[in-house]
């Protein structure tokens, strides 16, 4: 494995730079979500994938596939997002519609909104505090991680 190696390569599939093994322990790691699950299906003992664990290299690539991982279910919950909001309106505007039913998509569009909101106004002052601080991009933070997963 070269220092110059990247962790995973544009599809979000674990590097080249990785062993046949190990580009199967990252693929079982989101997959199974258990060490002992995915070493089995990697070929390698528990404790091997424990030490790969450690290895810059080998994290810098699980990390990546679970961002590929992250971004892809973000873009299908968009998706679902838009056709449950249409789903709710329609619910919300048809006078066939049980008034308590409505009453009820519209108590979800409401808190939704409110959660929304609340979340932008807490994005915001973080990247506030995170100038202020003097942190950001590459600060090793910004994805939110504080620890190990596995």
């Amino acid at each position: 494995m070269g220092q110059n190696a990247t962790p995973s390569n544009r599809a979000g599939h674990p590097s080249p730079a990785l062993s046949t093994k190990q580009r199967r322990a990252v693929e079982a790691l989101l997959a199974t979500g258990e060490v002992t699950s995915a070493a089995r299906t990697a070929g390698v003992s528990r404790a091997t994938l424990h030490r790969w664990l450690t290895e810059p290299l080998f994290v810098a690539a699980v990390r990546s596939a679970e961002a590929q991982a992250l971004d892809d279910l973000s873009r299908m919950l968009v998706r679902l997002g838009r056709t449950a909001a249409g789903t709710l309106a329609r619910a919300m505007a048809d006078p066939a519609t049980p008034a308590a039913t409505r009453v009820r998509a519209a108590d979800a569009v409401l808190g939704r909104l409110l959660q929304l909101r609340e979340l932008a106004t807490l994005e915001t002052r973080v990247g506030d505090l995170e100038r202020t601080a003097g942190l950001g991009e590459g600060s090793g933070m910004a994805d939110g991680r504080r620890g190990e997963a596995w």
